[in-house]
Order: structure tokens, then C-alpha cells, then sequence
């Protein structure tokens, strides 16, 4: 394009001849540069000339620059622009708009930017970057765009948001982030759309604030940070990441997490002011500091789950498939799979056994009986092995679990029974009665005082001998104890 009153472009002007469109130039200056490329040097001079009155940053009236090649570092620093177009300018290297003004409108269609870009601390009221292409690293850190907008193509390497902020609707639906996606502190003003965007690397939303969003995603991720962020209005986040941070987020209206197969959540201190789920074939790793008395877990895997310190766990909802750890054929806490690796680690038999007393209620409230039973023999186990329990109690508890396994282990009673039939009958065999029956009639005998039934035996001797009696009296306490604990087990086995 032509420089006006020229015979060439700006680029091609003798030495002289630029410096006399220069000398031209005042603050609020219209350019019309289409079609031309401008070096560095050129763009340094053309900035230096509008803003050379009174040493005033550049400001621009209208600026063309639509098709525009820049094939070296275009610096913009502190520039401002009524009316700018970028449109289809290619940027071969490197650019600079850090703390830039956009007045008005100004559009970047199909611009093409082949290195790094910074918009750091720059301001647009009405701006266009759709089907703009980044090459390199793009940076809009504590950029405010008080209009919507919106990105049509993904950022291939780094690009960050951080402290942004949005006025409008954020649009950045069906993107692919192939670099790390940095929004730390940006503040969401009006919708914030992701849906379909893809992040190949880490999504960082620490400390961000969605103030009008209801929905987020859904979005995968190799890494998805929302720690510290805020939702103001209840909230759907759809996503899976294979680790999700939700460290001291704020839900204030609540939410539902829908998580992928593999993504694995962490909701350390995390604050949900209503009524929340949590859903999806996904895994918590943590609800340490949480109060989850109005959530609800569905389908989850609590595998590795940490509940140390959460609050009302009595009260969390678990509905659906819901998995704990294994240990023994039995449901287990992360916590006691650690314990019992290290007996030094900082969660003892006491706190475990508290957390299984909660979790039991909980899931009894969901009518998970089983899982209830589990949770029981948990708390049993801690209570067995924690060196707060007095030495009478751990006494009687090893015999509990040693004959009945805490009247959860319908075989062990069963065994139990056995062992003792078997060793009374031989001991009134060898010495119960006056006389010596058959062994036969005796342990038929001993079996029937086991259910407090009198024998009809002929056969058998009538009389015993006080140490018979005291063998008997043993039968009539013991056996019905064990046969009840045996079904009790089966009973917790079955129930829902």
C-alpha cells in the first residue's frame, strides 16, 4: 500500500522520504500501512513519531494494518489504538502489545502470529481473534477484555490468562491446548466456555474466579488445577483428568462433578456450600478438611482415598458402585493399608477407628449393610490394635475376633462350635460320667446341649459326674453364643 502524497510504501521510501511521513505524524495520528511490511526499526520509528509530543505514549486514531507482514520483533509497548486492524497481518517473529489499549474495535481475523506474542496488562473493548493463528508462546497475563470473547484455533505452545480479566462471555469451546494452559487469578465475569476443549497438558485455574458460570467443560486434561479457585453460582464441571486438583475451591452454590474413567480428584478443604455430587467412574484421593455432610459420592473409587480429618463424615452419601481398598477379603481404608505398611505412620489404630465409626453410619444410612459389616470389623481391628484400648478390652476383643472374627466371620463361629463340641465330648467321654458310654451317644449328647435339648438316649448313663456338669453348663452358654454369632454373620452378609 502506498504511503499518502508517496509514490511507494513506507518501506521502500528513500531515507528522506520517511522521514518526512514521519515528521507528519502527532498523537491520534490515522495510519494506513495495509500491505506493507515493517521492520522492527520501522515500527519502532512509527510508534516514536505518534507519541512524540510531549513525551506522551503512542496513541493512534485509526490503524490499518491488515495484511501487514512483520517480519522481525514488532514492539506496541504501551500503545493505544482507536480503530486498530490486524486483519490477515502476518508477525514472522517475535511481538509485543504488553499494557497496549484497544479502543473501540479492533481485530486480529486471521492474523497469523509465527513466534511468541505478549498482550501482558493490555485492555480490549471490542476485540476479534477468530481464526487467528499462534505459533509460539502467547501471553495475555492481567489482560481485561470488557466485551465477549472468543478464539477459533488452539495455542501450540504456552499460553497464559494469568490474572485476566473477562467482562464478557470467555469463549475458548472445542480448543486444543497443546502446551501448558495458564489461567491463575482470572476472573470470569460472564459465561466461561470450554466445552470440547482439550488440554495435552496442565490446565491451571488456581485462585480463578467464576463469577456468572454455571458449567464447565466438558474438557479433558493431563492435569486440570482448580485449588483455590471460586464458583459463585452452582456449578457442573465435566472433565477428566488424570489428576484434578480442587484443593480449597470454593462451590458456594454447590456443584456436580462428572468425572471421567480416569481422572482422580483431590478435595482437600474444599468448600461446598450446597448440596453437591460427586460422579463418575473416576477416584478421590482425598477429602481431608472437607465437610462433606451435603455430598454425595456416586460410582466412585475411594481406593486411595484420605478421610483424616474431613468433617461429618457420618453424613457423606455413598450410592451406586462406590470401591474401597482390599485387605483380606474385606473393604479397607486407605489409611489402614498405610498403617499397617508402616505402624509409624501419622495416622494410628485410634483416628482409623473413628473414621471407620463414621463411615459405618454412612453407609448404613445408604442401606449398604455389607459395607457396613466391613467398616465394623475395621473399627474392631483398630480398636484390637490401638495402644489407647485398656488391656481387659484388647483381651476381649482378641477372643472376639478369634473365635467369631467380630461375629462377622460365619465359618470362624461355625469352626469355633466345632472344635468345642469336639473337645467336650471327649473330655465327658473320658470322664463326665460314672460310667463309660460310647463316644457316639456322648458327642450326640454334647450336640444337643449345644441347642439346650434333653438327650433320649437309652443308652446313655443318667448320671454325671460334677465335672460332667461343669462340662454341660459350658455347652449351654457357649453353644447357643456361637451358633448366634454365626448367624449374624450371615445375616450382615446378606442383608440390604
Amino acid at each position: 500500500m502506498r504511503v499518502l502524497d508517496f509514490d511507494h510504501c513506507l518501506e521502500h521510501l528513500e531515507p528522506g522520504q520517511q522521514d518526512e511521513y514521519f515528521r507528519g505524524l502527532s498523537l491520534g495520528a490515522e495510519v494506513d500501512l495495509r500491505g506493507t511490511t515493517l521492520s522492527g526499526e520501522l515500527v519502532g520509528r512509527l510508534v516514536d513519531a505518534v507519541g512524540s509530543i510531549d513525551g506522551r505514549r503512542a496513541e493512534f486514531g485509526r490503524a490499518d494494518f491488515a495484511e501487514t507482514r512483520f517480519p522481525g520483533l514488532a514492539v506496541f509497548e504501551d500503545v493505544t489504538f482507536f480503530d486498530a486492524d490486524f486483519t490477515d497481518a502476518v508477525f514472522a517473529s517475535a511481538v509485543r502489545f504488553d499494557k497496549a489499549g484497544f479502543r473501540d474495535s479492533a481485530s486480529f481475523l486471521r492474523s497469523r502470529f509465527a513466534g511468541s506474542v505478549t498482550f501482558e496488562g493490555a485492555s480490549f473493548e471490542q476485540t476479534t481473534f477468530e481464526d487467528t493463528r499462534f505459533g509460539g508462546r502467547v501471553s495475555f497475563e492481567n489482560a481485561k477484555f470488557e466485551t465477549d470473547l472468543s478464539f477459533s484455533r488452539g495455542f501450540p505452545d504456552l499460553v497464559s490468562f494469568e490474572g485476566a480479566e473477562f467482562a464478557g462471555e470467555a469463549g475458548f469451546g472445542s480448543l486444543r491446548f497443546d502446551g501448558r494452559a495458564v489461567f491463575r487469578g482470572a476472573k470470569f465475569h460472564g459465561g466461561a466456555r470450554f466445552a470440547e476443549a482439550r488440554f495435552l497438558d496442565c490446565a491451571d485455574f488456581h485462585g480463578a474466579d467464576f463469577t456468572t458460570a454455571e458449567s464447565f467443560g466438558p474438557v479433558t486434561a493431563e492435569q486440570l488445577i482448580f485449588g483455590r479457585a471460586t464458583f459463585r453460582r452452582r456449578m457442573l464441571v465435566d472433565a477428566e483428568a488424570p489428576v484434578m486438583d480442587c484443593s480449597e475451591t470454593r462451590f458456594e452454590e454447590g456443584a456436580t462433578l462428572r468425572l471421567g474413567a480416569r481422572s482422580a480428584v483431590a478435595l482437600q478443604r474444599t468448600f461446598f456450600g450446597k448440596a453437591s455430587t460427586v460422579m463418575g467412574t473416576a477416584s478421590v484421593t482425598s477429602v481431608e478438611g472437607t465437610d462433606v455432610a451435603d455430598v454425595v459420592f456416586t460410582d466412585i473409587d475411594l481406593a486411595n482415598c484420605r478421610f483424616t480429618g474431613a468433617h461429618h463424615l457420618d453424613k457423606l452419601r455413598l450410592e451406586g458402585a462406590c470401591t474401597f481398598g482390599s485387605y483380606r477379603n474385606r473393604q479397607v481404608l486407605a489409611e489402614e493399608r498405610a498403617w499397617r505398611a508402616d505402624r509409624t505412620a501419622p495416622v494410628g489404630p485410634r483416628r482409623i477407628a473413628d473414621l471407620y465409626r463414621q463411615l459405618r453410619k454412612a453407609q448404613e444410612d445408604s442401606k449398604n449393610e455389607p459395607g457396613a459389616a466391613d467398616f465394623y470389623y475395621g473399627e474392631m481391628e483398630m480398636r484390637r490394635h490401638s495402644p489407647a484400648t485398656p488391656w481387659s478390652e484388647r483381651f476381649i476383643l482378641h477372643l472376639y475376633w478369634l473365635v467369631s472374627g467380630y461375629g462377622l466371620r460365619a465359618l470362624r463361629a461355625l469352626a469355633t462350635l466345632a472344635v468345642l463340641i469336639a473337645v467336650v465330648s471327649t473330655s465327658i467321654w473320658l470322664g463326665g460320667f460314672k460310667t463309660t458310654p460310647a463316644f457316639g451317644d456322648t458327642l450326640i449328647y454334647v450336640a444337643q446341649s449345644t441347642v439346650s435339648l434333653d438327650t433320649k438316649l437309652a443308652t446313655l448313663p443318667k448320671e454325671l459326674t460334677p465335672f460332667g456338669e461343669v462340662l454341660r453348663l459350658v455347652m449351654r452358654v457357649l453353644g447357643p453364643l456361637l451358633l448366634g454369632l454365626t448367624l449374624l454373620a450371615v445375616r450382615n452378609r446378606v442383608k440390604r
